[in-house]
């Protein structure tokens, strides 16, 4: 029998069915895989990424390693997933801030929703306004007071123009009337490190990465954005509490990885993650710490994403922040 055009496309079309998945799913992975991060080391976001990746090695059977990719409001980091070779080895730990923020902030993103395949949320952590304990203030009212009496005078760090540390700044600022200056790094951990140092006054973080300083008096914490008081800080009061109401704010941790990876890997890769939220010494860890973990499944989060960026826009619209064009 001579061997024609249609025998040839017919074997062709018959060789993903018996080779490509099967390859992909059974062989993946055979080295390290990638999570970037697009924030410094030291932050809630760093924390969770390598505590989860630790997780997620032990169930892929390989090593899950973390690089900190700072700067642009996480955009390095989550552009460098969505242009990553489709194949699973790298994958971003973007959080409210790559997925939701940055799209309501920018007009020209190098990136979009579309690029990315979903593999599940870790959790969600609320935020604490935090001071330096010179700064002389018992309370949120206090705070407050002292920020009328000198507008402008009381400094904040955030860590960047456009996260949701600086969001959460406004949002305080718009809520209660008052203005501060504030101070912008790459990160929360450089935050915080000159917070405890005195060369910035206050800040708006997370428990993960504030909690060991202000459990030891190098940091005081006034209030928590969440709904109820964190166990773990049962004499801080919540916002609401404190006297500012419609303040429940929180961030949300997401792993993603290019949209075209092979539906072997993501199914790979999702079940690495379900896995390691599930781990009781990681649940309990963030769970002291503020954070709920809570899996998050890849089909759920285009809903969440889109829920929480109308919850964002509302923020930001309510505190006249514009949507700009980013600098070539």
């Amino acid at each position: 029998m001579r061997f024609t055009r249609r025998h040839a496309l017919g074997a062709l079309a018959a060789l993903p069915l018996i080779s490509r998945p099967a390859w992909a799913q059974n062989t993946f992975p055979t080295r390290p895989v990638r999570l970037l991060v697009g924030f410094a080391p030291g932050g809630l976001t760093d924390i969770a990424a390598r505590a989860l990746a630790e997780r997620m090695g032990k169930t892929l059977k390989q090593s899950v390693v973390v690089e900190n990719r700072p700067g642009g409001q996480a955009i390095i980091a989550t552009v460098a997933v969505a242009r990553a070779e489709p194949d699973g080895y790298t994958l971003g730990f973007a959080g409210t801030n790559g997925m939701i923020l940055n799209p309501l902030l920018y007009n020209n993103l190098p990136y979009q929703q579309s690029d990315f395949k979903q593999l599940g949320s870790m959790g969600k952590s609320p935020m604490l306004l935090i001071v330096h304990p010179e700064l002389g203030v018992k309370n949120v009212q206090e705070f407050i007071a002292l920020a009328k009496k000198k507008p402008g005078d009381i400094t904040c760090a955030h860590a960047g123009r456009g996260v949701i540390n600086h969001l959460a700044l406004l949002h305080f600022q718009s809520k209660t009337g008052t203005q501060f200056q504030d101070v912008p790094y790459k990160g929360s951990g450089p935050a915080l490190l000159d917070l405890m140092a005195g060369t910035v006054q206050s800040t708006f973080d997370f428990p993960t990465s504030a909690l060991p300083n202000i459990k030891s008096g190098k940091l005081q914490a006034l209030a928590v954005t969440s709904d109820k008081r964190l166990s773990s800080l049962p004499d801080v009061p919540t916002m609401k509490e404190a006297g500012v109401d419609g303040f429940e704010l929180y961030t949300r941790m997401m792993i993603s990885g290019p949209a075209a990876m092979p539906a072997p890997v993501v199914k790979t890769l999702e079940s690495a993650v379900r896995e390691g939220t599930r781990d009781p010494g990681l649940v309990q860890q963030f769970a002291d710490q503020g954070v709920a973990v809570e899996f998050t499944s890849s089909a759920d989060l285009d809903r969440v994403i889109a829920e929480e960026s109308a919850m964002w826009a509302q923020v930001i619209k309510a505190n006249g922040v514009p949507k700009t064009d980013l600098k070539s």
